[in-house]
């Protein structure tokens, strides 16, 4: 379809000259015509018109008047002022008052005219298509702060689901897990009864930790709250982890090295979040280590004096596959057979959120962590944090 031609609307007490200017424009424009500013009001009122082209000395009302007019009522059309008369006064009014594009001098050169009319509707292209796009950012930061508000609703929604579920889930463990070590201290209790109650004891235990480990994720995103970190030593919180899991690791007749450099000295973290990225690892290490395995849990300082952190061990490794989405939440690798209870049962799988809270926390303190890993010869996690003080959700840093 050929490309519709704009308006011109050509304002003179002249008809002579009005019909002057449409013949000669004729071809390129859709020219309209007015011989005084009250019939161009009324045009102007009925067509869209793109330039408006007036005499400056008419009866009623001057071109100057008009245009200011124009400006407040149309303001995006674009507005020429001509006169025979060299009026610098009437030039700088039709500036001032009526914003005109340019002045043009009667008797005009015919391509000196259409000269300045092409400028004329590439200046009125040019502002039409910005007025497009301006509006078009409107309409889309509207939809954006439409969605944002939706998504702050669904947030405030989550945490309050997360917060009344783990209580309702929480509250009822408690009085179990009471009640069982109640009634296994009573003297009366069978041998039979005593390991029944032990059995429901940990198993309660296990649900109670598989709830924290749940809402630890779920919380995880909660970057308004910033970290509270402080200077702790190292090598200290490294060792109470490793107490943390030395049950597990008699239980299953493994070796747990401890390989830590002499000057780790004292580190700024949130310390709670660090000692459960580590125990996370080392009991991921366990349960995927045959009985009777080497685990290792090194830490050193790195040239530019960052942190690194490794768990690595003699296990079953796990393919590439694996190793590309170790971290997502709920993955458990690709053989669900394995999902287990157990918490540190070898090769038995849980929810599969344990790696994503680590990855989570360490992230948190501006970190990073990394995985190694070649199918039935072993997995190395590693985790480095920086010297430099983590940042804040709004960018402060965290002091």
């Amino acid at each position: 379809m050929a490309k519709a031609k704009h308006t011109l609307l050509v304002v003179d007490d002249e008809p002579d000259l009005v019909q002057s200017v449409v013949d000669l424009l004729r071809f390129d424009y859709r020219v309209l015509g007015a011989i005084r500013a009250s019939e161009a009001l009324k045009v102007m009122e009925r067509e869209p018109v793109d330039v408006i082209m007036t005499d400056q000395r008419m009866p009623e009302m001057t071109g100057v008047e008009l245009l200011k007019v124009l400006r407040e009522q149309y303001p995006y059309a674009v507005r020429l002022l001509f006169t025979a008369y060299a009026d610098i006064d009437a030039v700088t009014d039709a500036i001032n008052q009526g914003s005109v594009y340019r002045y043009i001098s009667k008797p005009w050169e015919p391509h000196e005219l259409r000269e300045v009319l092409r400028q004329a509707v590439e200046y009125h292209d040019l502002r039409t298509e910005r007025m497009r796009l301006l509006q078009e950012l409107q309409e889309k930061n509207q939809q954006l702060e439409l969605a944002n508000t939706g998504l702050r609703h669904a947030n405030e929604l989550k945490k309050g689901f997360i917060k009344v579920a783990s209580h309702e889930l929480r509250t009822p463990l408690t009085i179990v897990m009471g009640l069982c070590d109640l009634a296994k201290r009573a003297p009366d209790v069978t041998p039979q009864l005593r390991q029944w109650l032990e059995r429901i004891f940990a198993g309660s235990l296990r649900l109670n930790e598989r709830v924290d480990l749940m809402v630890k994720l779920l919380l995880a995103d909660r970057f308004d709250r910033p970290l509270k970190p402080r200077e702790v030593d190292l090598s200290g919180l490294l060792h109470r982890a490793a107490d943390d899991v030395a049950s597990f690791i008699e239980q299953r007749k493994q070796t747990l090295t401890l390989d830590l450099a002499d000057n780790l000295g004292m580190i700024k973290v949130e310390p709670d979040k660090l000692h459960d990225s580590v125990v996370q690892l080392l009991v991921n290490a366990i349960k995927f280590t045959p009985d009777g395995g080497q685990i290792c849990l090194a830490a050193r300082r790195l040239a530019d004096a960052a942190a690194e952190i490794s768990v690595s061990d003699t296990g079953v490794g796990m393919d590439a596959a694996s190793k590309a989405n170790i971290f997502d939440p709920f993955f458990t690798r690709f053989d669900v057979s394995r999902h287990s209870s157990g918490v540190f049962e070898f090769d038995r799988r849980g929810l599969g959120l344990g790696l994503s809270v680590v990855k989570a926390f360490v992230e948190m303190h501006g970190g990073a962590i990394r995985v190694q890993s070649e199918l039935g010869k072993g997995t190395k996690f590693t985790i480095v944090l920086p010297v430099q003080t983590p940042l804040a959700a709004n960018g402060d840093p965290v002091n």
